[in-house]
């Protein structure tokens, strides 16, 4: 089913997901336009003091590319006359190697992600509250919201929104135009959910999850009260009882 949304109206946009609609909030999904860079104040996850391990891990990756096509190209070199067929194979072999270790890269550069300076990716102790922000497919950074997210179908433009996990799945916007939950996209989504985890405790926000926990924990309390309760006002009669009751 299409987006539906009746002009001059008041209905909020809405999408199917799980055979039901969900409702997209007007005012996340219709914003100014895009911009390639984070708010101002927030830094691309990529930028963090956590993510450097991948920066350190690329840079080491280069380094031994180019030091495995430099011993290729001597040991052939040592082995064979022909300088220009030695040189190729190196220099392929570099380029192999490079061309990995950046795809590997990228798929952690490109996550979608921003925080800001107060966040635990940043500062252990943060001096105000934490953000999140998390880009759309046409450039703009939006607020997650308190919830996590969870992707969902689009069925309009195709790939997958972005949706808080609630009951009514209320859509964030367009994330991403892969077809199928690729091994980075459900990355994104884990860091995703990781960043607003951590700002919901740094913000001092209950975790949904703990709160559905609870409240479940308090329905099972409630209904085994209430089955003792029922319990004790049963009246267990004795078989002498039972019989003089019949004779009355």
């Amino acid at each position: 089913m299409p987006r539906t949304w009746e002009p001059g109206s008041s209905r909020p946009l809405t999408t199917k997901y799980l055979g039901r609609e969900v409702q997209v909030n007007p005012h996340i999904t219709f914003d100014m336009g895009p911009q390639s860079n984070p708010p101002a104040g927030m830094l691309r996850f990529i930028e963090t003091p956590v993510a450097q391990g991948f920066v350190q891990a690329r840079n080491v990756g280069l380094l031994a590319s180019l030091a495995t096509g430099i011993i290729v190209w001597v040991i052939l070199l040592m082995l064979s006359a022909d300088r220009t067929v030695s040189l190729t194979i190196g220099a392929s072999l570099m380029a192999l190697n490079a061309m990995v270790v950046m795809a590997r890269y990228r798929s952690h550069a490109t996550t979608p992600l921003a925080v800001n300076m107060n966040h635990p990716f940043l500062d252990e102790n943060p001096l105000s509250d934490a953000e999140v922000r998390v880009q759309l497919t046409d450039g703009r950074w939006v607020d997650t919201g308190e919830h996590r997210v969870r992707l969902a179908p689009d069925e309009l433009l195709g790939g997958y929104n972005l949706v808080h996990d609630t009951l009514d799945y209320p859509v964030l916007g367009h994330f991403t135009s892969q077809k199928e939950r690729t091994p980075t996209i459900v990355r994104h989504l884990a860091l995703i959910n990781q960043a607003i985890a951590l700002r919901n405790a740094v913000n001092s926000v209950p975790d949904p999850i703990d709160e559905a926990r609870d409240r479940e924990g308090l329905d099972s309390g409630l209904l085994e009260r209430s089955w003792l309760e029922d319990e004790g006002e049963i009246e267990v009669e004795s078989p002498l009882v039972s019989f003089f009751r019949k004779e009355e």
